[in-house]
């Protein structure tokens, strides 16, 4: 029997359902852009695991799936070979004797930590830099069910969202959707530095369903 591919089966579970990827957007809320890596089996493009694994699993309900089915397939298709333990460089002739030069060690590390903290100190002890794409209002009326969230942040800055922690990925890009309740809803949009500072944006959405 031919072995199916994850991309095969997921197209053909969503083509069985007469969905599109809109639809099946709409239905998981999964950001546009990783619904379509996971839809053309470009999994290089898809976040860290722990973000991975929520995506496949609403897939997993969303498309009838068994518990784990996708998940499992996702793992056998993008497992990584790491190299053997017993793997060493050759032993360089020419390297400086530990015995000799033991002195030197607590000198390059305070000086590493010295041109690290040079480097990166804004990145430590600054304000973050937080920009919302969508909505660019601080107050935005929809008619549609369905809010994303959309923004731009540092990639070494923690974010929050109504005080759950978002994926922000190696550009500092995020995007979130929201199923929206009817009146008023708030965003709390907070970016964390290390040392404790914090950008923080509130935006408002009124939800206002269109009357069939």
């Amino acid at each position: 029997m031919e072995h199916k591919s994850l991309k095969s089966l997921i197209l053909e579970r969503v083509d069985a359902k007469n969905l599109n990827p809109e639809k099946l957007c709409q239905n998981t809320g999964i950001p546009k852009h990783y619904l379509g890596a996971i839809l053309n089996g470009e999994w290089h493009k898809l976040p860290p695991s722990p973000y991975a694994k929520g995506y496949f699993k609403k897939l997993e309900t969303a498309l009838d799936f068994d518990p784990d089915s996708l998940w499992s397939l996702y793992e056998d298709e993008t497992e990584v070979i790491s190299s053997g333990a017993e793997d060493r460089l050759p032993r360089n002739r020419y390297a400086i004797k530990n015995a000799n030069r033991k002195w030197l060690w607590p000198v390059l590390v305070v000086a590493a930590i010295g041109i690290y903290l040079g480097i990166n100190a804004s990145h430590l002890i600054g304000r973050p830099d937080l920009k919302i794409l969508n909505p660019l209002q601080a107050t935005l009326i929809a008619n549609f069910g369905i809010f994303t969230l959309d923004g731009e942040v540092d990639s070494n800055d923690k974010l929050f969202i109504n005080g759950e922690e978002i994926y922000v990925d190696k550009s500092g890009r995020f995007q979130e959707n929201y199923d929206l309740q009817p009146g008023l809803n708030t965003f709390e949009i907070v970016a964390k530095r290390f040392l404790g500072k914090e950008t923080r944006v509130v935006k408002q959405v009124i939800y206002q369903p269109v009357q069939q």
